[in-house]
């Protein structure tokens, strides 16, 4: 017979199984219950160890005083709010969203301020390598904080936002980073430091990686580069791991791209991404080279707890666009992406592109190449008018592909104006990656040019029927813009440098303009086009010679002309005249034999 009695461990055993189901519920419901908010005073809390959120940015807002996520400008940021459980590790992500995001976390300072100008960023991210264009960021979290975390949009995109977050505790608590060095560039030869401040932990061990290889040497929180060379050129990032054997927890700072600028300018860097290029400035040696330390010694902090300084920020004075007369950009594409939206440069398939603008100090004409390269690469150069918003802007002004030999490098070579900014794009031959060189140097003894016409434009006549294409032969420097008019009416999209005409009537003929411009003037162009229908002549003797006869049109203009043999030379047999639509009769007797023709026009 069984017993209905249970002991008191059987009791204990269920409440504790009881209470873990239904914690595990409430975890569970509440983590389904919170939703990611518009407005940072209205973020709701999360206290789950791991989980995901759905939402949609498409009507965020961004708020005055906020930061810019992911170190890029967005526009439609959400908030949550995530408490660390324990100490430990936490990623975040957005793998899954439909749209280019920016992801940043921040703590407050104080922790009891409320306002988006108290946050200090403790991680951010764009892309995440191999997971582009969604984001991933990894902070080491202390039991109890508050960690501010915003999606955003990168340059505004909207759309539907997977969020994830998971967990791992720690033994001891992670340090705190404080500061991360930026992203700089420095001239070769020149000593780079690179320093993550952060607070003390116990059973801490630091590696450095570069270009994604750990580097077994430097382990510590600070990285030298004793002589700055194009293979020290990529990107470096700190692995921070906390604790031993299977306590071990690891998690990544946000890492920095260092590049070679020959002039010395900290914030000139070539981009992954053609909206970012216009935030960085290469300035040459005309005098407005930029400059400032490129070695970032903050000192280390030695107690622990939560201590806040502010990022160090680039200089705005320093930011903009290329400006150089000599130099040379240096940088690795190791992980370079591309836009699915972004077009085959010089028509060659690519896969590893980066963007650098420029801006001439002066009128001139600029020569590019790619020389001391260690990989194939294809080169094109574009402007844009207004805004640059998308690669719908980019209007080619020239391109290359192994100009100087197969797998050599690339070069061109266009006019520049001084108050133009162009976009210089070196992608990788089918994806092809590694250390670029982009040289460039500036002559101005070679001015550019208005539109100028090459060769005069004599008025054209064809017979009905036929086609004829107008095509003046101009120069002058990109980007020239183009429209068509016939007898001063403009022609509906006729702005290309050329005008198909084709089975032309009489009613096509007329004057037709082709006016040019570009930024130094503009040129007018005007072809006369005479369209004339075959006429049928007649030779016939009457009682005094022989005549020759032919029914005109009004304005046309005729010529007989005659020669003794075919071949000619022809020559007037008598002034040309204008029709008047009547029929035109001449004696054509002479000595002789000879052959007559007629001109029209």
């Amino acid at each position: 017979m069984k017993s209905n009695r249970t002991t008191n461990n059987q009791v204990g055993n269920c409440w504790r199984y009881a209470l873990a189901v239904l914690f595990l519920f409430a975890a569970v419901l509440q983590a389904g219950a919170v939703s990611l908010q518009d407005y940072f005073t209205n973020r709701e809390t999360i206290v789950t160890v791991s989980g995901t959120l759905l939402g949609d940015n498409s009507t965020a807002t961004f708020e005055v005083g906020e930061p810019n996520h992911g170190g890029k400008r967005g526009g439609h940021s959400l908030w949550i709010s995530w408490i660390a459980p324990t100490n430990g590790v936490a990623t975040f992500d957005t793998h899954g969203s439909s749209f280019d995001t920016l992801l940043s976390a921040y703590t407050l300072n104080p922790t009891n301020a409320t306002t988006v100008d108290r946050l200090h960023e403790e991680a951010r991210n764009d892309d995440d390598p191999g997971f582009q264009p969604t984001s991933l960021i990894q902070i080491g979290a202390i039991a109890g904080r508050h960690y501010e975390i915003a999606v955003d949009g990168y340059e505004g995109a909207t759309g539907t936002v997977a969020f994830h977050w998971s967990f791992l505790p720690s033994a001891a608590p992670p340090p705190i980073i404080i500061s991360t060095p930026n992203d700089e560039s420095a001239k070769q030869g020149d000593q780079v430091t690179l320093t993550v401040n952060m607070t003390t932990s116990g059973n801490l061990q630091l590696a450095w990686f570069f270009n994604g290889v750990e580097d077994t040497v430097q382990t510590t929180a600070s990285y030298v580069i004793a002589s700055l060379q194009d293979v020290n050129v990529g990107r470096y990032q700190l692995r921070v791991t906390v604790g031993n054997g299977n306590n071990r927890v690891r998690f990544f700072t946000t890492p920095v791209e260092i590049q070679i600028n020959s002039e010395g300018s900290t914030n000139t860097l070539a981009q992954d991404k053609l909206l970012d290029a216009s935030g960085s400035a290469l300035q040459g040696e005309d005098g407005t080279g930029g400059g400032g330390p490129h070695v970032l010694p903050l000192p280390l902090p030695s107690r622990p707890g939560p201590i806040f300084l502010p990022r160090p920020k680039p200089r705005p004075a320093d930011l903009g666009v290329v400006r150089g007369y000599n130099g040379s950009q240096v940088f690795n594409t190791t992980f370079a992406t591309i836009d699915p939206a972004e077009p085959p440069h010089c028509g060659v398939k690519g896969g590893a592109s980066y963007w650098l603008m420029y801006q001439p100090p002066t009128n001139g004409t600029v020569t590019l190449d790619t020389l001391g390269s260690t990989y194939d690469t294809v080169m094109e150069v574009y402007t844009f008018n207004g805004a640059l918003k998308s690669y719908a802007d980019l209007i080619s002004i020239t391109c290359d592909n192994d100009s100087l030999g197969a797998h050599g490098g690339s070069r061109v070579t266009f006019q520049t104006i001084k108050t133009r900014a162009y976009v210089v794009v070196v992608d990788g031959v089918a994806g092809a990656r590694g250390t670029a060189w982009l040289n460039y140097v500036l002559n101005t003894n070679l001015p550019p040019q208005a539109p100028t016409l090459q060769t005069l434009e004599p008025g054209r006549t064809v017979v009905a029927g036929a086609n004829l294409t107008l095509a003046p032969a101009i120069v002058g420097v990109a980007p020239l813009q183009y429209s068509w008019r016939k007898n001063a009416s403009l022609i509906p999209g006729a702005q290309f440098p050329f005008l198909p005409l084709t089975n032309l009537g009489v009613a096509d003929s007329g004057d037709y303009s082709l006016t040019v411009t570009n930024d130094l003037g503009a040129l007018v162009v005007t072809i006369p086009v005479h369209v004339v229908v075959p006429t049928s002549c007649a030779i016939e003797w009457t009682a005094k010679d022989l005549e020759l006869s032919f029914p005109t049109m009004a304005n046309n203009r005729y010529t007989i002309e005659h020669a003794t043999s075919l071949p000619g030379p022809w020559l007037p047999w008598a002034p040309p005249f204008v029709g008047d639509g009547q029929t035109f009769a001449t004696n054509i007797l002479g000595p002789g034999n000879r052959f007559f023709r007629l001109h029209i026009e």
